[in-house]
């Protein structure tokens, strides 16, 4: 890693907690963590009184939880106060508790402040991961910003925001470094004649996946197995009627939720992996998902609704544009042509580019952005 992510201290102001569910935040701190001290700021949690507590999980990485004195209403009925108060008490306690940071990350905590004008560091980085239809080009007191996102880059006056794919967690490299091509190879061919396995990762209740498609797909292909890795608890009535048309279905496995290194071995027990999502193009706009370099890494084979940052790529097989149905007939090609699940040259170049993306590198191409 760069000597500019070397020996700091660095503050992640995250809008999510610190979970058995680690997405891109989690995973910079993990990577930052081994050459830095790295304090991971959680959400708020509402209280009475103030408190502050920092827990090591693991060298070099603390995470931190506080709460703020405020009713549990404040924050959506009056947001522009509770964000002053928590502005107020969370400088106070960084400030008391904790050493003073050299980089901070705000990978978006919208809801919590508008600026990081609040803390002191020498370098600080704005870091929007999901794009919404009210997303601002503010660079939120920040000395840079990146995005996964080319349509989040496109809201910035050019050369304000800067492009950096996903990247793909320790799990998933660690397991990709050790597994040779002739590994998987073996364990498709070996399992010749049996049902084939579909694995889905991902919240199966998201608004952008394409429940109809996916419906096709489980009752055309009785012959498939299908496995959904994800939450298994719907929130509203919609989800409830989602939820329970998968559970009557006999070619479909729940797993629930899984820990990033047992999602990693397994999604590798998969023969296809499906990305199956529904644009509606001011929310999401097909462009990009940080599923698909651990779909990529695994060596399986990835059929995919349109995801416009990989169309440029031949080693999975992916719809056209706005033509979500045809992802049903790609899994009726690949049934009749099982040699491609097999296809060392394809395995190859998908697993060398995954490896080229993890997060060791994606640090490594912020510095250079940066350009210290």
């Amino acid at each position: 890693m760069s000597l500019f992510f070397k020996n700091k201290v660095v503050y992640i102001f995250s809008p999510q907690p610190w979970d058995y569910l680690q997405i891109s935040k989690h995973h910079y701190a993990r990577a930052l963590a081994k050459d830095n001290e790295v304090y991971f700021v959680t959400p708020p949690a509402n209280a009475i009184l103030s408190n502050f507590t920092i827990e090591n999980e693991r060298k070099g990485l603390y995470v931190v939880c506080y709460t703020i004195p405020s009713p549990w209403f404040l924050r959506a009925k009056f947001p522009a106060f509770y964000k002053f108060l928590l502005r107020y008490f969370l400088s106070r306690l960084l400030r008391r508790n904790i050493p003073k940071a050299d980089i901070v990350f705000d990978f978006g905590c919208y809801r919590l402040f508008d600026s990081l004008d609040f803390v002191t560091a020498g370098y600080k980085i704005f870091f929007p991961v999901d794009d919404f239809g009210t997303l601002q080009p503010d660079e939120r007191g920040s000395d840079i910003v990146l995005t996964v996102s080319e349509n989040i880059q496109r809201k910035f006056p050019e050369g304000k925001c800067h492009f950096i794919n996903h990247g793909l967690a320790d799990s998933f490299v660690a397991r990709a470094q050790k597994r040779s091509n002739m590994d998987l190879i073996a364990q498709r061919q070996a399992g010749v004649g049996k049902s084939l396995r579909v694995g889905y990762s991902g919240n199966i209740f998201i608004p952008f996946l394409d429940r109809e498609v996916m419906k096709r797909c489980l009752e055309e292909h009785r012959d498939l197995v299908f496995h959904f890795f994800g939450s298994s608890h719907p929130l509203n009535g919609n989800d409830q009627e989602w939820y329970d048309f998968l559970k009557r279905q006999e070619n479909v496995v729940l797993e629930g939720q899984k820990e990033t290194a047992s999602l990693a071995e397994s999604l590798e027990s998969m023969d296809i992996l499906l990305v199956c999502y529904k644009p509606d193009y001011k929310n999401y706009h097909g462009e990009n998902t940080h599923k698909m370099l651990e779909y990529l890494s695994t060596g399986r084979l990835v059929v995919s609704t349109h995801i416009s940052y990989y169309q440029q790529f031949d080693f999975l097989m992916m719809t056209e544009k706005d033509q979500n149905d045809g992802i049903v007939s790609m899994l009726a090609v690949v049934k009749d042509n099982q040699s491609l699940l097999y296809n060392a040259a394809r395995i190859r170049r998908q697993v060398r580019f995954a490896l080229a993306n993890s997060y060791d590198n994606r640090c490594q191409e912020i510095f250079e952005l940066i350009g210290y």
